[in-house]
């Protein structure tokens, strides 16, 4: 994708709803390129693809709408390094 503005967003869930039930309300979401499952500090890690910051802000507030989703924090990808 050229000129694509990509984020990543740790997520924190609800410990009382199962986590597949929250990446299954997340995974739909316009935007949403790929949802990892992961110990330590988030529970979730979203990958995210647009073409503005706009539609990235929409797909975070999306995210932070689905139920189960209690915290957010959004990382701007600068630059992708792949071996």
């Amino acid at each position: 994708m050229e000129n694509t503005v990509s984020v990543i967003i740790g997520v924190v869930t609800e410990e009382k709803i199962k986590t597949a039930d929250i990446v299954a309300g997340i995974m739909p979401i316009s935007g949403v390129s790929q949802v990892w499952e992961l110990t330590g500090a988030y529970d979730l890690m979203v990958l995210v693809k647009s073409h503005s910051v706009k539609q990235v802000n929409d797909t975070l507030e999306a995210i932070r709408a689905c139920k189960g989703v209690t915290e957010t924090s959004t990382y701007l990808v600068l630059e992708s390094h792949q071996k």
